[in-house]
C-alpha cells in the first residue's frame, strides 16, 4: 500500500492490485463522479446525487478531512479511471462500503479485482473485523455478489436488503479468488 497527499497534510493510501489500484479521489475527480452517478443506467440503485459540479466538489473536500472514510477511484495503470468505491459509516469494528460503480468499458475483472482490494485494505490493513451494507433489492447482480462472496442478509425495508460479512468468511473467499490478486496463488501477499 502507498500513500498519497490530500488536503490538511493527511495522508492516505493507493491500494495496489493486480490490474488495477484504488487511489483516493480529489476535486478534479468530481465531474468523473457525477457522470456515473447520475447516468440513468448506473445511477439507479444509488441513492440520490445532486447533478451540481460544486457540491460534488464540497463533498469530496469535506471527505478529504475523515480520518475513517475513504472514497477510492478505480484506476488501471495507465491511470484510466474505471469506477468508484467508498469505505464509510465506521461502527465499532465494521465497516460500511458502497458508491461502488464500474464503468462500462472496465475490464470484466475489475469489479471481483476493486471488492477484493477493499476488503483486502479494510480487514488486513485498517482491521476491522466486520462489514455492514445494504444493495437495492432491485439490483439482482449486486446481490447475487455479495452472496457468492458469503455475505449474509441481516433485514430488510422497503427498498433495500441489509448484509453483514466479517474477516473469517473472506480469507477463506479470498482464496478461492487469488487470482485476481498480487502475489502467490494462496492468496498471501
Amino acid at each position: 500500500m502507498r500513500t498519497s497527499r490530500s488536503g490538511a497534510g493527511s495522508m492516505k493510501p493507493y491500494v495496489r492490485g493486480k490490474s488495477i489500484f484504488l487511489r483516493e479521489v480529489i476535486e478534479d475527480d468530481a465531474e468523473y463522479i457525477l457522470q456515473l452517478r447520475t447516468d440513468p443506467k448506473k445511477g439507479r440503485h444509488l441513492s440520490a446525487t445532486s447533478s451540481d459540479l460544486d457540491s460534488q466538489k464540497k463533498f469530496i473536500a469535506n471527505y478529504s478531512e475523515s480520518l475513517t472514510d475513504f472514497y477510492f477511484v478505480i484506476c488501471d495503470w495507465m491511470w484510466k479511471r474505471l469506477g468508484t468505491v467508498r469505505i464509510y459509516d465506521i461502527k465499532g469494528d465494521s465497516f460500511c462500503w458502497g458508491s461502488w460503480i464500474i464503468s462500462d468499458f472496465a475490464p470484466t475483472s475489475t469489479a471481483i479485482e476493486s471488492a477484493l482490494l477493499l476488503y483486502d485494505f479494510a480487514f488486513l490493513s485498517l482491521h476491522y473485523q466486520n462489514s455492514h451494507f445494504d444493495v437495492r433489492k432491485e439490483n439482482d447482480r449486486v446481490i447475487r455478489f455479495h452472496e457468492r462472496f458469503g455475505a449474509k442478509i441481516t433485514g430488510e425495508d422497503e427498498c433495500n436488503l441489509y448484509f453483514s460479512y466479517d474477516l473469517a468468511t473472506y480469507l477463506k473467499v479470498r482464496r478461492k479468488y487469488a487470482k485476481f490478486l498480487p502475489g502467490d496463488c494462496n492468496g498471501t501477499r
